[in-house]
């Protein structure tokens, strides 16, 4: 695992998949929850995230019930502001979020998290590195906006 600085973290972003959730077939696909293998998956992220980030400056979250479930699991070992829940999020393509990312002062106050959804957090970590990599339900990439390259990841086991 790799302990980022202050310093270092300034231009991270860490791609959050929302963890493992129900199946769906009663419920509309944004209420879906967090099945309890999800819940736990999503505390064991924040643990490990907790360890590679010194802080949070923002969270980016898809307002869809598992995302959300995903991050206030994950919040409970990591120092980090209010979450920015937002419908677009779970509707957005990864063109849409990393040209979010690129209007994103590069003097913002810390590392960024993004909770979203498959195959947008796949495929925006391609976008941002030009390496193609699964995630598994839960997975965290910590991503080097510089260096276009993923620095650290977590995926449950």
């Amino acid at each position: 695992m790799v302990r980022m600085s202050d310093a270092d973290a300034t231009r991270l972003v860490a791609l959050v998949r929302h963890a493992k959730a129900e199946s769906g077939e009663e419920d509309a696909d944004h209420d879906r929850r967090l099945t309890h293998r999800g819940e736990r998956n999503a505390a064991e992220a924040g643990e490990w995230l907790a360890g590679v980030l010194p802080r949070v400056g923002e969270v980016w979250c898809s307002s869809a019930t598992r995302a959300v479930q995903t991050w206030t699991a994950m919040s409970k070992s990591i120092e980090a502001p209010q979450p920015s829940v937002e419908r677009s999020l779970y509707l957005a393509d990864a063109r849409e979020i990393a040209e979010r990312l690129d209007g994103r002062p590069s003097t913002a106050a810390g590392p960024l998290v993004v909770v979203g959804h498959n195959p947008t957090m796949e495929q925006l970590q391609a976008l941002l590195t030009g390496e193609l990599r699964g995630m598994r339900a839960g997975a965290v990439a910590v991503v080097d906006l510089d260096r276009r390259a993923v620095v650290d990841s977590w995926s449950p086991a």
